[in-house]
């Protein structure tokens, strides 16, 4: 029979921990590759979807392309001539907006002649600041400030200027 022994046993070897860590650095490792994996094939299935998407959109913009009359693809023509800055703010916006001051409110503004010429319902301090304001717009290439009236507010303690200027593509 064998003899029980009840003496204390030596330390594990450390060796024996270190394999036990570097196992579990390689377990770990791997599955976050692998989940990485999953991810990069999921978004690479999403770029798939989308391409798919898009070349269905392109084929239906063909095919209504092919089914359109001359007068049509003129105009098509025309709106993709021009950038998105164009059609959204025309140039006379544009002008308006780079000779602004702070000094000078904006009260009213309306566009007139398909884009061509605009009122200006505008208020300032001091009627010089109206004409810097004339001056700035003045001095881009095909447009023209005209302060068509001035005068002072009545009944503002502040005695701020009203002025109406008309700019227009010269």
């Amino acid at each position: 029979m064998n003899k029980l022994n009840f003496t204390k046993r030596g330390a594990t070897q450390p060796f024996a921990a270190i394999v036990v860590l570097l196992l579990l650095c390689v377990g770990l490792l791997s599955a976050w590759r692998q989940w990485d994996l999953w991810a990069l094939r999921v978004e690479v299935t999403r770029f798939e979807s989308q391409l798919v998407e898009r070349r269905m959109q392109h084929e239906r913009e063909q095919r209504r392309a092919l089914a359109q009359s001359p007068e049509e693809k003129k105009v098509d023509a025309l709106v993709s001539a021009q950038s998105a800055e164009d059609r959204l703010r025309p140039v006379l916006l544009r002008a308006i907006e780079q000779a602004w001051s702070p000094r000078v409110a904006v009260m009213n503004l309306k566009i007139e002649g398909a884009g061509k010429t605009v009122q200006l319902e505008l208020m300032a301090v001091d009627l010089t600041e109206i004409f810097a304001f004339a001056g700035r717009v003045n001095a881009g290439e095909g447009i023209r400030a005209t302060v068509m009236r001035h005068g002072i507010k009545s009944g503002d303690p502040n005695l701020a200027t009203m002025a109406t200027v008309r700019v227009e593509l010269r």
